[in-house]
């Protein structure tokens, strides 16, 4: 017998592979609502300096070109005071760098907290003893505040660099990919970005090829 979870369901593996060698068919197990409570407890090689937080899972952002949300479910971030948990574990086992992921980290919090508690996060695992450095990675541009970004140029252990995917440069393709952004807007964020933080190195991502895309929108710059 054949056995399917998704991808935020493995707190129902042993129960999925004893129906399975039961002969049973395992039932279905569709996203829940919130993550499931699972031990953090990680085994670590020798000489890891550094661990990856996975502080949310899920998007809400529909993207025409993505098949995250119907993959795994709707946004959910991770509560804080688990977060601040397990990654005190990870400094106590030699983890001085935290890397925050998501589909989308700058919008941490808005589904638990009813407004986004990035800054936040970022100032209390700042504050554990045995961290150094804090990597933001994946953040869309319209969800990066004045708060997100005051934060970064205050405290020293966020590391200067972001990952934001803007995907393209053109409002009529942008539009066409579900994207919540303008070309204004995108240079709007990077501006502020850069003012406020010179020094800071970004990242991102293009599509190039999009569906209906013309020599022109390739050439928006």
């Amino acid at each position: 017998m054949d056995g399917i979870l998704g991808t935020t369901a493995m707190d129902q593996l042993l129960q999925v592979l004893e129906e399975a060698f039961e002969g049973q068919r395992p039932q279905a197990f569709s996203e829940p609502d919130r993550l499931p409570d699972l031990p953090n407890d990680r085994l670590r090689g020798p000489g890891s300096y550094y661990a990856y937080l996975k502080i949310a899972e899920g998007c809400d952002k529909h993207c025409t070109y993505c098949v995250i949300p119907s993959v795994r479910g709707k946004y959910r971030s991770v509560p804080m005071e688990e977060l601040l948990t397990e990654a005190r574990k990870l400094a106590e086992q030699g983890v001085s760098e935290l890397i925050l992921v998501a589909q989308e980290t700058a919008g941490y919090g808005k589904d638990l907290y009813g407004e986004k508690r990035l800054p936040e996060l970022l100032a209390r695992l700042a504050d554990i003893s045995g961290i150094e450095v804090i990597r933001l990675l994946y953040c869309y541009p319209e969800e990066i505040t004045a708060e997100l970004i005051a934060e970064m140029k205050r405290n020293p252990k966020i590391a200067h660099y972001l990952d934001i995917p803007v995907q393209h440069a053109s409002d009529q393709v942008l539009r066409r990919m579900g994207r919540r952004t303008t070309n204004r807007e995108i240079r709007e964020v990077i501006g502020a970005l850069r003012r406020e933080i010179p020094d800071i190195a970004l990242r991102t991502t293009l599509i190039a090829g999009f569906p209906g895309e013309t020599e022109e929108d390739l050439e928006i710059a």
